[in-house]
């Protein structure tokens, strides 16, 4: 099962990066997924200093173990070690960056995840749409952050801004 979101971000690729990848192991500050979040892991890439991040939701403990980080690039792969959805047997995601001007980037966040066994349509239908909700969540929340200079509140994700 795969999911994309792509959105376009206000802001240069640079800074987008900043956030999105040099600052892979803070997303507590930006997504409210996160309660905390904290970089751990050996240094395994060129130019960070850690390789997961080890996070607390409202569902547990999670881990997001990267396994490609490409500043060149500006893009980053990770699978999720710890705290993947139940029904996943591996779940991880792409995360990629594309200027499209001085001011302006193109946010892509690539989810994938393959189920423990095989789905009916309909139960694929609701996790698909389950997903890209989350995924569209996610995408904006990191989009708002980095236009407004802060995190959203719960008002704001829920349009009672």
């Amino acid at each position: 099962m795969d999911i994309t979101v792509k959105l376009i971000i206000e802001k240069p690729i640079a800074e987008v990066w900043e956030v999105m990848g040099n600052q892979f192991g803070h997303a507590h500050l930006w997504s409210s997924n996160f309660k905390t979040s904290q970089p751990a892991g050996e240094v395994r890439f060129d130019g960070l200093s850690y390789s997961r991040r080890d996070t607390t939701t409202e569902r547990g403990e999670t881990t997001q173990e990267l396994t490609a980080f490409d500043p060149a690039t500006h893009s980053l792969t990770y699978v999720i070690t710890k705290g993947a959805p139940e029904i996943a047997k591996h779940a991880g995601a792409t995360w990629s960056l594309e200027a499209k001007g001085m001011e302006s980037t193109e946010l892509s966040m690539a989810f994938q995840m393959e189920p423990k066994m095989p789905l009916d349509e309909a139960m694929e239908a609701k996790i698909s749409m389950g997903l890209t909700a989350s995924v569209n969540e996610l995408a904006g929340e990191l989009k708002h952050y980095l236009e407004e200079g802060k995190a959203q509140t719960t008002a704001q994700q829920n349009g009672r801004s």
